[in-house]
C-alpha cells in the first residue's frame, strides 16, 4: 500500500463530496477530480445515452498525455454512471474501482469485467430510500387511483363514476422480490401503513417468520409460493443470469388476480411480452416500471408504453436532493478500511454476479 494513495474522481462531485472524501486521511490522499478530463471519453462509448441526457462535454483542461498518466498512477478510482469502457487496461497501478450503482450488470462488455483489481459497489446506499419511497409511492398511486385522476385532470374529466376504484394498503400483502438494501427500506415504509409484508432473499436456505422486518422471508427458490399471496409485487432484485426473465409468464399465472406489478430493479428480470398480456388480459391491475430492457438507449417498445393501466418512468426512481451522497458515504467506508487493511464493504464477486 503505497503512502500516498491517488484518489481518481470520474464523477460529477461537488466540493463538499470531494472533501468528504478528502477528509477520511489528509495526510495519505490525493484526490483529483477528473470528470471534464473524461467526458469526452465517456461521451464516445455511451453516445446513444449521452445523447438521450443531453449532455454537453466540458473543455478539458489536460493534455491527453496528461491524462493517460495521470490515470496510470491512480491507486483508487470512483466512477460515475455512465463511464468510460477501458479503463482498467490504462489504470497500471489501480489497486480498487468504485462504482457508485448497485448492480454490475453495465460492466459487461467492458474491461472492468472480472478484472485483477478490486470492484466495490454501492450496493445497499444508493439511492436506496429515494427508490423505495418511489416504489411505495407507486402502491399509493394505484390504491388511491392518482395514477386516473392525473389522466382525468388533463382531459378536462371530474366525474366521481370516472375516478376508478380504491383500495385501503393497510392490511393488503406487499411482496418483495429481493431483500437487499431498497427491499429493506420497501419493507420498513409498507409495515408504517400497516401492510402484510413478504420477502425473497437468495442467501436463506429455508421459510423464516417474522425476520428482518417482514412477516415471511423465502428463499429464493421458493418465489412462486409467494407469488400467489401478494396484493402488490415489488422488484427489487439484482439482474444477473439468474434472475433474467424470472417474472415470466409462469410467474404472471400465479400471482392474484387484479394485484399490481412494480419494478424499480431491471427491465431484464420481468419478461416484457408477458407483462403485456398480463395487464391487457387484466391479470395484472396495474404496473409502474422505473426501468425496461435497454432503457439508457431507448424508449419503451409501443407494446408496453400503450399497455392498459402502466405507468413508466426513465430509470430516475433513485433521484432526489441528496442521491449523490450515498455512494459517497459508503466510498469514504472502504477508504478507511483499504487504508486499515481490513476487507472493504460489498466486494464484487464476479462469479455470482454482483
Amino acid at each position: 500500500m503505497p503512502d500516498l494513495l491517488n484518489v481518481l474522481v470520474i464523477a460529477q462531485a461537488n466540493d463538499e463530496s470531494l472533501q468528504k472524501i478528502k477528509k477520511v486521511n489528509p495526510q495519505r490522499l490525493n484526490v483529483i477530480p477528473a470528470y471534464a478530463e473524461f467526458l469526452d471519453e465517456i461521451v464516445a462509448d455511451n453516445y446513444e445515452m449521452m445523447s438521450r441526457r443531453g449532455e454537453i462535454p466540458l473543455e478539458p483542461k489536460w493534455t491527453p498525455a496528461e491524462r493517460e498518466a495521470t490515470l496510470a498512477s491512480a491507486h483508487a478510482i470512483f466512477l460515475s454512471f455512465p463511464f468510460p469502457k477501458t479503463l482498467v487496461r490504462r489504470a497500471k497501478n489501480a489497486l480498487w474501482f468504485h462504482c457508485p450503482f448497485a448492480g454490475v450488470s453495465n460492466l459487461k462488455g467492458t474491461d472492468y469485467w472480472g478484472a485483477k483489481p478490486k470492484f466495490t459497489t454501492s450496493r445497499g446506499y444508493t439511492q436506496a430510500l429515494p427508490i423505495a419511497e418511489t416504489a411505495v409511492g407507486a402502491a399509493l398511486m394505484f390504491a388511491k387511483r392518482l395514477d386516473a385522476a392525473a389522466v382525468n385532470t388533463k382531459a378536462n374529466k371530474f366525474e366521481r363514476s370516472e375516478a376508478g376504484q380504491m383500495v385501503l394498503l393497510e392490511g393488503k400483502t406487499i411482496g418483495i422480490v429481493g431483500l437487499g438494501g431498497i427491499g429493506r427500506h420497501v419493507a420498513r415504509l409498507s409495515k408504517g401503513l400497516g401492510m402484510r409484508v413478504l420477502a425473497t432473499r437468495r442467501s436463506i436456505k429455508k421459510k423464516i417468520e417474522n425476520s428482518e422486518g417482514v412477516d415471511i422471508l423465502y428463499p429464493a427458490n421458493l418465489l412462486h409460493e409467494m407469488l400467489p399471496e401478494c396484493d402488490f409485487l415489488v422488484i427489487a432484485t439484482m439482474w444477473t443470469d439468474e434472475t433474467q426473465h424470472l417474472i415470466n409468464s409462469n410467474a404472471f399465472e400465479l400471482m392474484k388476480q387484479g394485484s399490481s406489478l412494480i419494478n424499480i430493479a431491471r427491465g431484464e428480470i420481468v419478461e416484457e411480452l408477458s407483462l403485456v398480456d398480463a395487464l391487457n388480459s387484466g391479470k395484472l391491475a396495474h404496473a409502474y416500471i422505473d426501468v425496461y430492457k435497454d432503457d439508457f438507449t431507448k424508449p419503451p417498445s409501443k407494446a408496453l408504453a400503450s399497455a392498459k393501466n402502466i405507468v413508466i418512468t426513465p430509470h430516475i426512481s433513485g433521484r432526489s436532493d441528496i442521491s449523490h451522497a450515498f455512494s459517497v458515504d459508503v466510498f469514504c467506508n472502504n477508504i478507511q478500511r483499504l487504508l486499515g487493511g481490513e476487507e472493504m464493504e460489498n466486494l464484487v464477486d464476479w462469479e455470482r454476479g454482483y
